[in-house]
């Protein structure tokens, strides 16, 4: 059994981008995006699908960082008051969608991935978002439709020079400027990645230090708070009861 997993607004707002302007922009997205669903769930042998949204609610990681994911475009206005179109044009086209008030899609989709690969099912998250690479396993590879760039370990690892799991600490060094969230002032993206080769993770190297140069060891020491809050920011939860069975998933 195969798990397509589509991260619903991060299709919908670059699809919608390319028909922008157009009367029929709305039609269009939704047409173009159910085309895409349709042809990566054939291309990947899919069984199940499931489309995940998000409302704008608060979440806990805005309670944590206020600044979370601050400077972002704003959705165009057209498409935030056709959005409810669009989701029942693909939900009658037999593609189910999730949302829970209060959670990110990207929480939602990396506790369906976890369940879904314990029960042995192969995953596939279709996004362009580089957040679910701390996700990728044997069971799981995330597949970025308009690159054509499908991520599994080794295509982590050459990219980041960091495991999948090692990607929450390499960015609680470096920051992430998509989200907003900080880092380590004065630990670049090649800082981290030399921090990870030599450490292994970043418990290590706050705990022993000595391991480090001693800028990076002084670096790390003063931004210790500001790297484990991006840690757990960046890292996507895994227990969110979904309250959904795989039977409803399932591609008829």
């Amino acid at each position: 059994m195969h798990l397509l997993l589509i991260d619903a607004m991060n299709l919908i707002r670059r699809v919608y981008a390319a028909a922008e302007g157009n009367e029929l922009a709305l039609e269009a997205t939704q047409a173009r995006a159910l085309s895409i669903i349709d042809s990566n769930a054939r291309k990947r042998d899919a069984t199940h699908w499931l489309m995940v949204w998000e409302h704008h609610d608060e979440t806990w990681r805005h309670r944590l960082w206020p600044e979370y994911k601050a400077g972002r475009s704003p959705m165009p206005e057209a498409l935030a008051k056709g959005l409810a179109q669009v989701r029942s044009y693909l939900e009658s086209n037999g593609v189910p969608g999730l949302d829970l008030h209060g959670w990110e899609a990207d929480d939602l989709i990396a506790s369906a991935a976890a369940r879904a690969a314990e029960r042995g099912m192969a995953v596939t998250i279709l996004s362009t978002d580089k957040g679910f690479c701390q996700l990728v396993s044997p069971k799981v590879q995330v597949l970025n439709h308009f690159d054509r760039l499908l991520w599994d370990e080794q295509q982590v690892q050459d990219r980041w020079q960091a495991s999948p799991h090692q990607l929450p600490d390499y960015w609680a060094m470096c920051g992430d400027q998509t989200n907003h969230l900080p880092g380590v002032s004065g630990i670049g993206a090649k800082g981290a990645g030399q921090i990870l080769a030599l450490c292994g993770s970043l418990d290590v190297a706050l705990g022993w230090p000595d391991k480090l140069p001693q800028k990076q060891a002084a670096l790390l020491e003063t931004g210790a708070m500001d790297a484990i809050r991006t840690r757990v920011l960046a890292t996507l939860r895994q227990d969110v009861n979904l309250g959904l069975r795989l039977s409803q998933m399932r591609i008829d």
